[in-house]
């Protein structure tokens, strides 16, 4: 008699078995002892969880009914115990989905609860009813380019001088002075300034040129040698305003360091317009130190001397 063979039987099993397993991580969705492990703990998981899912849409019922019945003076406990006097049976499902959507129809099932709750006489607080407007689907109209454009003149808002109060260049002045008093003694004595019209060493403009004799070398025969290695720079770290601050005793200065960089500001303005050095017209204040801000507000006066 022949033999018979079940191995077409066991890869079906498996294959159903494999293929609820579909999406699992690791071999759980390919290995059939960790995919049967899994699916059977899944299916437990899933059991308990249709039932907690009923429990937590009945809470959700239940809060949106009490928010909806609020407004009229009555709470979620004495709504339903009046509608079960009246014999209005109406599950929570819908009494919410009528709060939400139809409130006339809501607000008359709280009129009957709260007249079977005090048998005939209504004392619910009055609430307006909005009704919601759907909006119309706009039509698509074909956009047209007009024939004869109006262009308006763009009007340029006015800034209010009032919001941001200018600092002249006498305050500057006086609040550099008493910062060098203040800090006399962690300030340079004297502030080295170059001058605008630096002597550039120029070649001279008709170079005399002598006629170089060509002398006639014996060819020598070039030995190739190996190509050097370039050269790499060293690459310059750039150290930050904060770590220079505790380098240079910026810490000392107790004035706040917009209030120094806003006299600051104000003297660029005046290197720019006496046209001073590019190195006090080109000057970013936001990545100085407050020693840096007192230091430059220092050269600008200099040169400014200096130029008179």
């Amino acid at each position: 008699m022949a033999r018979v063979k079940f191995g077409k039987v066991t890869r079906a099993r498996r294959k159903r078995w494999i293929k609820r397993a579909k999406g699992y991580y690791g071999t759980k969705k390919s290995s059939y002892k960790k995919a049967h492990e899994q699916v059977v703990r899944s299916m437990a998981y899933a059991f308990v969880g249709r039932k907690q899912n009923k429990r937590n849409f009945r809470k959700l019922w239940i809060v949106r009914i009490n928010a909806a019945v609020r407004p009229y003076g009555l709470s979620y406990s004495k709504f339903m115990n009046g509608l079960k006097l009246a014999n209005i049976d109406v599950n929570r499902k819908m009494l919410s989905e009528l709060a939400i959507n139809d409130a006339k129809v809501f607000q008359g099932l709280v009129e009957a609860a709260d007249k079977a709750l005090n048998s005939g006489k209504t004392t619910i607080n009055k609430v307006e009813i909005k009704e919601k407007v759907r909006a119309e689907p706009k039509k698509a109209e074909a956009k047209s380019a007009p024939k004869n454009p109006i262009v308006k003149p763009v009007e340029k808002k006015e800034e209010n001088s009032a919001s941001k109060p200018e600092v002249s260049h006498e305050e500057a002045n006086e609040f550099l002075s008493k910062m060098e008093a203040k800090y006399k003694e962690h300030l340079a004595e004297e502030v080295e300034v170059e001058p605008k019209n630096a002597e550039a060493k120029s070649a001279p403009k008709n170079p005399i040129v002598k006629p170089v004799e060509k002398k006639t070398e014996p060819k020598k025969t070039e030995v190739k040698s190996a190509p050097k290695p370039p050269t790499v720079k060293p690459v310059e770290k750039k150290v930050s305003a904060d770590e220079r601050a505790k380098i240079d005793g910026s810490e000392v200065i107790e004035e706040e360091r917009h209030e120094l960089q806003k006299y600051s500001n104000k003297l660029r303005e005046v290197a720019i317009e006496k046209e001073l050095t590019a190195k006090l017209q080109d000057v970013n204040l936001r990545d100085m130190t407050k020693k840096e801000l007192i230091e430059y507000m220092r050269k600008v006066r200099t040169a400014i001397q200096n130029k008179k």
